[in-house]
C-alpha cells in the first residue's frame, strides 16, 4: 500500500468532497429551507452517519452564492460516554464544569480564521483575542458586511457535545445567537445533532425549525462508494459490490470500514471475488469495532440477552417478530418474561440499534452488527445474568405508576375553576335556545311567508355535489322531473287535489368507486420490492404482494379487481396478475427472458407488455382469456414491434385503437404513438433528451411523460399529436420527478418524487400549484403508482 493512499478513512469525517456520496437530496433541502426565509435549520441521524462530513463539503453541492463557516464543538467539552448518550459519570471526567466562555472560546478559535478567509473580517483582527462573550459575538457579527445577493451559513456542528455536558448550558449557548439572527439578517445556522440528543432539547430557536434526518445511503450511492475511489485499482466478480452494500446496510460509516479492509486486503491482487469478501468479513470481526463495542457497553443484561438472541437464530437475516424473539430467548431459559423482552426490543428501537419494521418487528440497524454480535457472545451465558422476576415487576410498577398519571391530570383538569365551566354551561344553553328561536322562525317566514333565506335553501349541499363527481360513479336512472327537482333545491309544494299519483322512483343514488385507489410499489431499507394498496388520499396502506417477492410496476385492471405486476419471484421478471380480492396469482408470461411494462387495454380484455424475449425489447399483446389455463398464455402472444429499436412501456388510449409507447428509433427514448396492430407509427416528442413513462389523459388528448430535458427529471404534458410544446408541470429543479399516471377525472396526476428526501408518491394539479405527499415514509421507499380507473 505504500504506493496508494487509501481514500477511505472510517471514524473521521471525509477529507475529499469526491468522497462524499448520496447527499444530494440533503443539500437541495437545506438551499430550499434558506431560499424560503428559513434562519436555523436541524441536520440530524445516528451516531456516525456522515453529519459532519456533510457539513464539511455541503457547499461543493449547492447552486447558490453563500459564504460557508464551520465550527465544530470539540469532543472535550462531552464526557466519555458514547456519542449522543446521556453522560456517565465517571472518575477520569472533568471535575470543573465547562462555562459558556469556554464554548464560544473554542467556536472563535475556529470562527475568526473562516471570516477572514472569506475576506469579511480583517486578518489582523482572526489574529486577535477576542472576549469570549456574548456582547463581543453580537459585535463581531454586526461588523460582518456581505452582497445583498449573498448569505452566510455557519455550521454549529455536533451540537450534542454540549446536551451530554450540561442542558442549561446549551440553553444559554444557543440564546447567544438569538439577537444576533435579528440583528444580522443575512445569517443562517445550521446546527448538527444525533437523533436521541436532539428530543431533550427544548429552546426557541431550535423548537420549530425545519429538520432533515440524514439516513443510510441509497442502493444507487453504495455502489458508487463502494467502486468509483477504486476503479483503478479493484475490480470486482459479479454480485460482490451488492454483497457488500448489504452486509453494512448501505450505512456509510460501515462501508468505509469494510472498503478501508477489503482495500487493504486486495490491493496487489486487484480482484475481489466471494472469497475475498468473507475474508474481508472475518478479518472486521476480529477488530474492535468502536460502534458496536459503545452499544454492547451501554445496554442492561436483558438488552443484551435481547441482542444475543437475535443474532443466534438461524435462517433470519431480516426482520424478526418479537414472538419470534421471545420465543427463541425462553427455549435457552423458561424464566423469559415476554413483556420485559418486549419492552427492551422497544428501548434498544429508541436507541437506534434496532430498526421497527412495523409494530412488533425490528431488525439490526447494520446487518454487521449481527455478525459481530454471533462471533463475541453467547445468548446462555447472558441469560444467567438477568433477573427476570424483578424486572418484570419493576416493568409492572412503572406501568401502574404511568397509567395513574393520565387519570390525575384529568382529575385536575375537572376541578379547575368551577365557576367558569358553569359560566360556560349557562352561555351554551342560552346559545341553544336562540338557534332554536331563530331557525323555527326562518322556517315559519320561509313556509307561510314567502320569504327567501339563501341559509334556508333546500338545495344540495356543495358536498354531495362534489361527491357526485367522484371518477366512475355507478348511477341507478331515476325520473327525469324528480331528479331535476332535486338538483333546482325546490322548495316544499301545497298536497295536490288529483288522485295520488303512482310512487315516485327513488332519486338517483350516486356511489363512489370503493377504494383503496392507488398501487404502488413500496420498500422498506434493505428490503425487496413489495405492491401496496392505498386510498386516495394516501390513508389505508396496506401490503398486496408478501415479503421477498421483489413486485414491481402494478397496474389495474379496469374494474379494478386485478392487478398486473412484474415479478422476480420465479428468478427472472415475469408478469404476474394477482386477484385483490382473494390474492390468487398467476404467471401469464412465463419465459426466461425479462418481461417488464405490463398494461391492461380499455376494456379488460388484452394485456400489453414488453418483453426481451426475441433479443431486444419489443411490445407484445395476450388475450386476457387465457387467465383461465395460464400456461396457455405462451402460445396466444401476439408481437406487436419487431423493428429492433427498443421498444417498452406501452399504455393504451382510452378508445382502444393506439398505443403511446417509448421506442430509441430516434437514437434516444422518445414517445411514440401507433395503431393497436403496430402500424401507423407517430413520432410525439423530438427532444434530445430521454423522454420516459407515457401516460395517456382519460379523455385521449394528452399525454403525460418524465424527461430529463430541463436538467433534473421532470412531469410533462402535451397534446397526443404532439402539435404543441409540452408543458412542465413539475417544475422543481431540485428534485427527480418520474412516473405520471392520471386521475380518473383527468383533473390531476400522480407520480413519485425524491423531492423531500427518500422516495415518495405525490398528487399534483395540472397548473402544479398544489403538490400534496401522499406517503411520506423517511424510512420507506415508494414509486411507480398506478390510479384505479
Amino acid at each position: 500500500m505504500s504506493e496508494i493512499t487509501n481514500p477511505y478513512r472510517p471514524g473521521e469525517p471525509v477529507a475529499d468532497p469526491a468522497m462524499l456520496f448520496g447527499r444530494q437530496d440533503a443539500a437541495d433541502w437545506v438551499q430550499l429551507q434558506i431560499e424560503a426565509g428559513a434562519r436555523s435549520l436541524i441536520l440530524t441521524g445516528q451516531p456516525y452517519i456522515g453529519k459532519s462530513s456533510f457539513v464539511k463539503h455541503v457547499r461543493t453541492l449547492l447552486s447558490v452564492k453563500a459564504r460557508h463557516v464551520l465550527v465544530t464543538l470539540p469532543p472535550a467539552l462531552a464526557t466519555p460516554a458514547a456519542e449522543g448518550s446521556p453522560a456517565k459519570p465517571r472518575g477520569s471526567q472533568r471535575s470543573d464544569p465547562v462555562s459558556l466562555d469556554t464554548v464560544l472560546a473554542a467556536c472563535l478559535e475556529q470562527l475568526l480564521p473562516q471570516l477572514a478567509l472569506h475576506h469579511l473580517i480583517p486578518a489582523e483582527q482572526a489574529r486577535a483575542t477576542l472576549p469570549p462573550t456574548s456582547a463581543a459575538w453580537r459585535t463581531l457579527f454586526a461588523g460582518l458586511e456581505l452582497p445583498d445577493d449573498q448569505r452566510l451559513w455557519l455550521y454549529i456542528d455536533d451540537l450534542h457535545h454540549l446536551v451530554n455536558q450540561d442542558l442549561a448550558l446549551l440553553s444559554t449557548f444557543l440564546s447567544t445567537f438569538m439577537p444576533i439572527l435579528d440583528e444580522c439578517p443575512f445569517l443562517h445556522l445550521i446546527f448538527t445533532v444525533n437523533e436521541r440528543a436532539l428530543r431533550t432539547i427544548r429552546h426557541p430557536l431550535l423548537d420549530g425549525a425545519p429538520t432533515f434526518s440524514l439516513t443510510t445511503l441509497t442502493p444507487d450511492a453504495s455502489t458508487n462508494m463502494i467502486t468509483l475511489p477504486v476503479r483503478n485499482i479493484l475490480r470486482f466478480d459479479y454480485g460482490i459490490t451488492r454483497r457488500i452494500a448489504e452486509v453494512n446496510s448501505h450505512h456509510p460509516y460501515y462501508l468505509s470500514l469494510f472498503c478501508h479492509t477489503l482495500l487493504n486486503r486486495q490491493v496487489h491482487d486487484g480482484w475481489v471475488n466471494q472469497r475475498d469478501f468473507d475474508s474481508a468479513v472475518a478479518e472486521i470481526l476480529e477488530t474492535s469495532i468502536e460502534p458496536f463495542r459503545q452499544i454492547w457497553d451501554e445496554a442492561s443484561w436483558v438488552e443484551r440477552a435481547v441482542l444475543a438472541g437475535m443474532a443466534a437464530m438461524q435462517g433470519k437475516h431480516g426482520p424478526m417478530i418479537d414472538q419470534e424473539v421471545i420465543r427463541s430467548l425462553q427455549r435457552e431459559d423458561s424464566a423469559v418474561v415476554p413483556e420485559v423482552v418486549i419492552e427492551a426490543l422497544k428501548t434498544l428501537a429508541d436507541r437506534g440499534v434496532l430498526v421497527p419494521m412495523g409494530a412488533i418487528s425490528y431488525r439490526f440497524h447494520v446487518e454487521l452488527f449481527r455478525f459481530w454480535l454471533r462471533d463475541h457472545t453467547r445468548p446462555a451465558d447472558i441469560l444467567k445474568q438477568v433477573d427476570w422476576s424483578r424486572l418484570a415487576t419493576q416493568l409492572k410498577l412503572s406501568t401502574k405508576k404511568d397509567r395513574a398519571i393520565a387519570p390525575a391530570i384529568a382529575s385536575r383538569s375537572r376541578s379547575q375553576n368551577p365557576a367558569r365551566r358553569r359560566m360556560l354551561w349557562s352561555i351554551s344553553v342560552l346559545l341553544l335556545v336562540a338557534l332554536c328561536v331563530l331557525l323555527g322562525g326562518g322556517l315559519f317566514a320561509t313556509q307561510y311567508g314567502g320569504l327567501d333565506l339563501p341559509f334556508l335553501r333546500t338545495s344540495a349541499p356543495p358536498e354531495i355535489a362534489a361527491e357526485a363527481e367522484l371518477p366512475q360513479p355507478v348511477t341507478f336512472a331515476a325520473d327525469n322531473e324528480s331528479q331535476t327537482q332535486m338538483e333546482e333545491g325546490l322548495a316544499v309544494t301545497p298536497l295536490p287535489t288529483d288522485p295520488a299519483p303512482p310512487p315516485t322512483p327513488t332519486p338517483a343514488l350516486v356511489v363512489a368507486r370503493t377504494l383503496p385507489s392507488i398501487t404502488f410499489m413500496a420498500r422498506d431499507i434493505d428490503q425487496d420490492w413489495r405492491i401496496y394498496i392505498m386510498n386516495a388520499d394516501g390513508s389505508g396502506e396496506a401490503a398486496l404482494s408478501a415479503e421477498g417477492t421483489d413486485d414491481t410496476s402494478p397496474v389495474w385492471s379496469p374494474d379494478g379487481r386485478k392487478i398486473a405486476l412484474v415479478s422476480r419471484r420465479d428468478g427472472n421478471r415475469e408478469i404476474y396478475v394477482v386477484d385483490v380480492e382473494t390474492q390468487e396469482t398467476i404467471n401469464i408470461t412465463r419465459h426466461p427472458a425479462d418481461d417488464w411494462t405490463p398494461a391492461w387495454s380499455p376494456d379488460g380484455s388484452q394485456l400489453a407488455f414488453s418483453s426481451i424475449r426475441s433479443g431486444g425489447w419489443e411490445i407484445y399483446t395476450v388475450n386476457t382469456t387465457c387467465f383461465e389455463a395460464p400456461e396457455s398464455c405462451v402460445e396466444q402472444l401476439v408481437q406487436v414491434t419487431s423493428d429492433g429499436n427498443a421498444n417498452i412501456s406501452p399504455v393504451w388510449s382510452p378508445d382502444g385503437r393506439r398505443f403511446a409507447y417509448n421506442s430509441k428509433a430516434s437514437g434516444n427514448w422518445d414517445i411514440y404513438t401507433m395503431a393497436s396492430d403496430g402500424s401507423d407509427i407517430r413520432q410525439v416528442t423530438t427532444d434530445l433528451e430521454n423522454d420516459l413513462s407515457p401516460a395517456w389523459s382519460p379523455d385521449g388528448s394528452q399525454i403525460a411523460f418524465e424527461s430529463k430535458r430541463d436538467g433534473n427529471v421532470e412531469i410533462y404534458v402535451i397534446d397526443s399529436n404532439g402539435a404543441s410544446p409540452p408543458r412542465n408541470i413539475t417544475n422543481l429543479s431540485f428534485a427527480d420527478d418520474h412516473g405520471p399516471t392520471w386521475s380518473p377525472d383527468g383533473q390531476a396526476l400522480v407520480f413519485y418524487s425524491n423531492r423531500e428526501g427518500n422516495w415518495d408518491v405525490f398528487s399534483t394539479s395540472l397548473d402544479g400549484q398544489t403538490v400534496l405527499n401522499l406517503t411520506e415514509t423517511p424510512s420507506r421507499d415508494e414509486q411507480t403508482p398506478a390510479w384505479r380507473p
